[in-house]
């Protein structure tokens, strides 16, 4: 009987380990055949043999976490990593601009103060004493990813930074997301600033339920008044790559920081079903996010939840590393390009820095005041950016390289 058994699980095994393509013979299976073998063995066939989608068919990504999570149930289809806390970068911003659009105070205009202006990129470069309405400033932080304008927004209606962080956990408490913990408005990078895949899946979740907020997410492009000695307009644009030119459009808030990596989440409606995704810590974040849709899509109306990574594994396949699948055309072309920047600076005043920037002028560079500090350049590439920070480094400069989203 358990020759017959250790038969069948391995009869059943190969085929899963086909599908993986993992090579290995008869006899190393032979060899392996010991209880703790045999009980891994068998747990991959029970998954082979469950209705739930077999492991060739589960999204390879880059994410350190992720989740696909069914948008009317909020019903978890696929997850990885997702109840992780991990850094999120600009998809913070998805809770900013929630309590912005509850606080029913959209026709304020809120001042900049000088420490919003100050707020490291990515920005729409707000100077202190401008005006915009907070209508406005949530399209700046949602489109543009404005830090800055999402520091309005914080010290506006919260009153200072810290204050408005504690509304954030508060919200986010009170709807479900157990392991966020935020301690700014903006997702750059500071101590404890957290969240899980599932945490920000379940926030945008409810942000989908909130007026204006899907409206937003659907704008490519629009321009909004500020305020300062006249009145001029703002261009913003989402960096959202999906918006537009894909199978179904994708709405959704991107994020970026080196710690944090690549960071997104959004929802698309396929065939009536709308599907949300959330992902941390990728290198080819729209593939990813591609990949994770098709899967949802493809997955069944009422899903089985499937857990990546948590079976068991033989020691000999545990030595063996499996060869990511080609990626295709598609998903390479798609591959996030962030902004690269040279940054000088912060100095102690703006004076200073216009200072810098005029003698910079004079040798030729072109640099943009942001708060007390000079940025040069926009570049798709690290590599080029830092060419240039190494011109600059020659002539007695202390550069940085930054990337913003």
């Amino acid at each position: 009987m358990r020759s017959a058994l250790v038969s069948t699980v391995l009869e059943r095994t190969r085929a899963v380990v086909d599908n993986c393509r993992m090579r290995w013979t008869r006899e190393t299976i032979a060899t392996r055949r010991s209880p703790r073998a045999i009980g891994a063995l068998f747990a991959l066939a029970v998954v082979a043999l469950s209705p739930a989608r077999d492991a060739g068919a589960m999204p390879r990504l880059t994410a350190r976490a992720a989740v696909v999570m069914d948008a009317s149930s909020g019903d978890v289809i696929w997850e990885r990593n997702s109840d992780e806390p991990l850094p999120p970068a600009s998809t913070t911003k998805v809770l900013t601009a929630i309590l912005a659009l509850e606080s029913g105070r959209l026709d304020d205009r809120l001042t900049v103060s000088e420490f919003a202006a100050d707020t490291a990129p990515s920005k729409i470069n707000l100077h202190p004493g401008q005006r915009m309405r907070l209508h406005d400033l949530v399209y700046a932080v949602l489109l543009n990813s404005a830090n800055d304008a999402a520091e309005v927004v914080a010290e506006g209606l919260g009153g200072s930074q810290a204050a408005f962080a504690a509304r954030m956990n508060e919200k986010a408490r009170a709807i479900g997301a157990t392991h966020a913990h935020f301690a700014n408005p903006h997702g750059l990078t500071a101590y404890g600033h957290v969240v899980s895949a599932r945490d920000l899946a379940v926030i945008f979740r409810y942000g989908l339920r909130v007026p204006l907020f899907r409206e937003i997410l659907e704008t490519r492009r629009v321009d909004v008044p500020l305020e300062g000695a006249g009145i001029h307009l703002v261009s913003l644009h989402s960096h959202n790559r999906l918006l537009t030119g894909y199978a179904y459009p994708v709405i959704g808030k991107t994020g970026y920081t080196r710690p944090a990596r690549r960071c997104f989440v959004g929802a698309a409606t396929h065939d009536n079903r709308e599907v949300i995704i959330a992902l941390l810590g990728a290198s080819d974040l729209w593939g990813d996010a591609r990949r994770l849709f098709a899967y949802g899509f493809g997955a069944p109306d009422r899903p089985s939840v499937v857990m990546a990574g948590i079976l068991p594994i033989p020691s000999v396949l545990a030595r063996r590393s499996v060869p990511p699948p080609p990626e295709d055309d598609e998903a390479a072309e798609a591959r996030a390009a962030a902004r690269f920047a040279v940054q000088l600076g912060p100095y102690a005043t703006r004076r200073s820095a216009a200072a810098v920037r005029a003698r910079l002028a004079r040798r030729g560079y072109t640099a943009m005041l942001t708060g007390r500090a000079l940025r040069l350049g926009s570049f798709s590439t690290e590599g080029r950016a830092r060419r240039l920070a190494v011109r600059l480094r020659l002539t007695g400069y202390r550069p940085i390289v930054v990337a913003f989203n």
